[in-house]
């Protein structure tokens, strides 16, 4: 249909530069102007043709998904970053996505609902083989570890001490001062468990039906405890225009990833809490929780 559109399109130009080069002869001008406007009707009824199939597609999406695990968000509902990458400019436009629905703070997807209660998120967290203490790593008991993740993968790690935190990659390497509004201290040590604490996180956002998330450990004894997934985070780090720039182009390629394989079914709803949800295992009703 497209290669048949592009030809018209060009007949459509060519006829017009023959209409132009013909006005001194009326006969041949008015039936280049009848086949022109042939052209165009025949292209309108294209397009109206195009379209249709477009709404069809989304309409057997919306009936089938359901049954094979997918949950489609619409097409009206998606946005898309423009020009240069940037952290902070892709997040807020997520945040005004989801802010449209009917329930701002729940979002379109429900995540925020889900993450609000304490319950759900352990739920969750759990369902997907993610323990919700470390093995013991002790630490200052002010320490906060918070994982900046978008769909599968970490960018940034910030431990947090005492108001100042020190900030490294997701290969854990050190990114030395790079958020103005912190201070920053080379010294603070690092958990033990950082790099489990990391993949563990790099798995619960792959989950979850947002481009990007944080997850907040915070100490708790002689342990790093998950405190909370925030989907919707009022405040996001203000870094360096070089790693601003960074994490833009992985919250792009992560919304991307989002939007060309929808998440599982399933994957907030919990339905196997103390285990791995398994998409290809059916469900009975009743063990949902």
């Amino acid at each position: 249909m497209l290669d048949r559109i592009r030809d018209l399109q060009g007949s459509l130009s060519r006829f017009r530069q023959r209409q132009r080069a013909s006005t001194t002869r009326d006969p041949q001008a008015k039936e280049v102007e009848r086949r022109v406007a042939d052209l165009r009707r025949e292209l309108a009824d294209l397009d109206a043709e195009k379209a249709d199939l477009l709404r069809r597609r989304r309409e057997i999406q919306r009936e089938l998904g359901p049954s094979i695990g997918r949950k489609v968000m619409p097409l009206a509902r998606v946005e898309k970053t423009n020009g240069t990458a940037s952290f902070v400019a892709g997040v807020r436009m997520m945040q005004r996505i989801h802010r449209r629905a009917e329930n701002p703070a729940h979002g379109f997807d429900g995540a925020g609902a889900v993450f609000a209660d304490r319950g759900t998120t352990e739920r969750f967290v759990l369902s997907h083989d993610v323990p919700l203490r470390t093995t013991p790593d002790e630490g200052p008991t002010d320490r906060t570890v918070v994982v900046h993740a978008f769909h599968g993968q970490v960018g940034l790690l910030e431990v947090a001490v005492g108001g100042a935190a020190r900030h490294l990659d997701g290969d854990l390497a050190d990114l030395g001062d790079v958020r103005e509004a912190v201070p920053h201290d080379g010294d603070i040590p690092l958990p033990a468990s950082l790099g489990e604490v990391a993949a563990w996180s790099a798995r619960l956002s792959d989950h979850v039906s947002r481009p990007y998330v944080q997850v907040v450990w915070r100490q708790d004894g002689d342990h790093l405890a998950l405190d909370r997934l925030d989907v919707d985070p009022d405040r996001l780090p203000v870094l360096t225009e070089e790693q601003d720039e960074r994490l833009g182009h992985l919250f792009d390629t992560g919304h991307a990833r989002m939007l060309k394989q929808p998440y599982l079914a399933g994957a907030l709803e919990n339905r196997v809490p103390g285990g791995v949800f398994d998409p290809n295992e059916p469900v009975d009703p009743a063990d949902a929780p």
